[in-house]
């Protein structure tokens, strides 16, 4: 069940879940549904204010099939990560907010960036995007803000983003499979 679901069950009582809509516009659904008390009103608007998480690909886009999930063999290692398929150019944007730990390009990775979640503990992974990352190391990032655009440099074979999830402030550190929390933040979608 999605995050937003999930709190609107807590506080109502009632599973309420309008797939496909921002935080914000789900707690404007239940309120004209007359589902949220005051109290379940301001913990629901809370929620949506407190810095994500967001899907890291703004608008529509596919999972992919087994060999782009999160422990699939690959050439001698194991996909540490989840591909996400959309339109070249689509908005990547940051799912929390964060501290840009890495950011740069190579021949494996295309042009990435990593930021790091102080209050989850973990660090999240952009690669393939189609130009250089537009945050630099050290920088600040608020939950929603645009890191780049999706695309296909380095080891690639299509546009997509790889997207990892690590343990700690690391962006080699244990993997984590993200599909997950995607899966929990899916219609948590970035104000742009």
């Amino acid at each position: 069940m999605p995050r937003t679901a999930r709190i609107f069950a807590a506080a109502a009582g009632t599973a309420i879940a309008v797939l496909g809509c921002s935080a914000a516009a789900s707690v404007a659904s239940a309120e004209r549904l007359g589902v949220l008390a005051d109290d379940e009103r301001r913990q629901a608007s809370d929620f949506s204010a407190v810095g994500g998480p967001f899907d890291p690909v703004v608008g529509r886009f596919d999972y992919g099939t087994a060999e782009n999930r999160f422990g699939a063999a690959r050439s001698g290692h194991v996909h540490e990560g989840q591909d996400m398929f959309a339109p070249a150019g689509t908005d990547l944007v940051a799912v929390s907010d964060a501290v840009v730990v890495e950011a740069g390009a190579d021949a494996g990775r295309g042009n990435y960036a990593a930021v790091y979640d102080r209050q989850r503990e973990r660090t999240y992974v952009y690669f393939h995007m189609l130009r250089p990352a537009e945050v630099r190391a050290g920088e600040k990032v608020a939950a929603g803000a645009r890191l780049g655009a999706l695309g296909c440099t380095g080891s690639c074979w299509g546009p997509h983003l790889h997207f990892e999830v690590h343990e700690g402030r690391d962006p080699y550190g244990p993997a984590l499979d993200p599909l997950p929390l995607l899966r929990d933040w899916t219609g948590l979608a970035a104000p742009l």
